[in-house]
């Protein structure tokens, strides 16, 4: 059964007293969602030449050639083609950190924990550390008192 989201006859879960708040969490870190690259040393073309390399990422076969001007990048298709431009820069603009497409975008809710600050945290430290203190002034100076006779 489906409601509508402004429908007042449905209760949201938000506005119960007892609520949880939650927020969405990537299912992946930005570390693991990057390419991992087989590297291939290509021919060098010149003496004075840099060095040009194939990276073919091992999870979604994307190719990359590097080096074929010095710091150059160039996204290729399966056949060893350069791309277009449009996909071209897509697939470069994900080379250093990713993300790679064989992971897909998946977000889970995750429950807010309400956390004190670390000032108040501290505030409150010493606070209580001030209040022990007086505490144990008192509890000395009433075991000094001299009594009256």
């Amino acid at each position: 059964m489906q409601t509508h989201p402004f429908d007042p006859s449905v209760q949201s879960s938000a506005t119960t007293a007892r609520a949880v708040r939650t927020r969405r969490r990537m299912a992946f870190t930005a570390e693991e969602t990057r390419h991992h690259f087989a590297i291939e040393a290509l021919e060098k073309p010149g003496a004075f030449r840099p060095q040009p390399y194939l990276y073919t990422c091992v999870r979604c076969r994307w190719i990359f050639r590097l080096n074929d001007s010095r710091g150059s990048i160039v996204a290729l298709d399966g056949l060893g083609r350069r791309l277009a431009e449009p996909e071209n820069a897509k697939r470069i603009v994900t080379f250093h950190r990713g993300p790679c497409p064989a992971f897909p975008v998946l977000e889970f809710l995750v429950p807010e924990v309400e956390r004190e600050s670390g000032l108040a945290r501290f505030i409150s430290k010493v606070v209580g550390m001030l209040r022990g203190s007086t505490d144990r002034r008192r509890s000395r100076t009433r075991h000094h008192e001299p009594t009256a006779a």
